[in-house]
């Protein structure tokens, strides 16, 4: 418990390249999905699979996220091959998984019926789900939007349609999770958290945004940025955080920019295993 407590409280100040500049297209695409999942959601994990496919010197990195995933994939007729985007989010009574890529449908469908899965129609999209309303695991409804699969329970499939479908409340549209993706830079994994645990920790805490990009055959790049409630809070967190980033990370430098904290770490690639833990 202790070591998660760390874990999640380091995470919240990583930045590095937020002010230097990140590739566009992976920012837009991170924002892109950012922008489909519900506001109420708390944590939000990105995985830019297909990065992580076509690159060998990542190749452990992208069998640790297969292994994190493929058992739940598999149930559900899905091949971990075919997904260039998987996103994780969660809230309060509320759990989604978002793949995309390109799906062998049918595959999925049959797979599903074998299972005792039902179709059906919420807001123009096909939903399967268990004919006698129990769930695999936690993933009890299917949405399948052509090169967009969602997984998750009622609450978090159905949330998320309702956010592309009939413009709910998007978390991109949060003003703090909105200036903390604006910040952060694009990356092979991007992780956004509101303010649950770590505000407990570190007084003021908003939300923050973790980055990990390559920097070489053997280092991650860690950059994010985390939002306090004003410049004091900031300023009084800024000993901690460095204190708890270097007890996970290494080159780890930390700086302040008004009421936000800003930092730059490293990560071994073959220690980076533990970031998929929780998918």
């Amino acid at each position: 418990m202790l070591k998660r407590i760390l874990w999640m409280a380091a995470l919240m100040v990583l930045v590095a390249a937020s002010l230097t500049g990140a590739g566009c297209s992976s920012g837009n695409a991170l924002a892109d999905m950012v922008a489909k999942v519900p506001g109420d959601t708390m944590s939000f994990k990105y995985v830019d699979v297909a990065g992580l496919r076509g690159d060998d010197d990542l190749s452990e990195i992208y069998d640790a996220w297969k292994a994190a995933v493929d058992a739940r994939l598999e149930a559900h007729g899905i091949t971990s091959g075919d997904v260039n985007v998987f996103v994780f989010g969660t809230g309060t009574g509320m759990r989604y998984t978002l793949l995309k890529g390109g799906f062998d449908l049918d595959q999925v469908r049959d797979r599903l019926e074998d299972r005792g899965f039902d179709d059906g129609e919420y807001k123009g999209v096909e939903i399967w789900e268990p004919e006698d309303g129990s769930g695999y695991d936690s993933d009890p409804r299917v949405a399948l939007m052509d090169d967009l699969i969602i997984l998750g329970d009622e609450s978090g499939v159905e949330g998320c349609i309702k956010v592309m479908k009939e413009g709910d409340t998007s978390f991109l549209k949060k003003v703090d999770i909105k200036e903390v993706v604006d910040r952060t830079p694009a990356g092979l994994y991007v992780d956004l958290e509101k303010n649950v645990l770590a505000g407990l920790i570190v007084k003021g805490f908003e939300a923050y945004g973790l980055s990990a990009q390559k920097e070489d055959s053997d280092t991650l790049d860690i950059a994010g940025v985390a939002k306090f409630e004003d410049d004091d809070d900031a300023e009084d967190g800024a000993d901690a955080i460095d204190n708890m980033l270097k007890a996970v990370f290494e080159d780890v430098d930390v700086s302040q920019d008004g009421d936000f904290l800003t930092a730059a770490a490293e990560l071994d690639i073959d220690r980076s295993g533990f970031l998929f833990n929780g998918l």
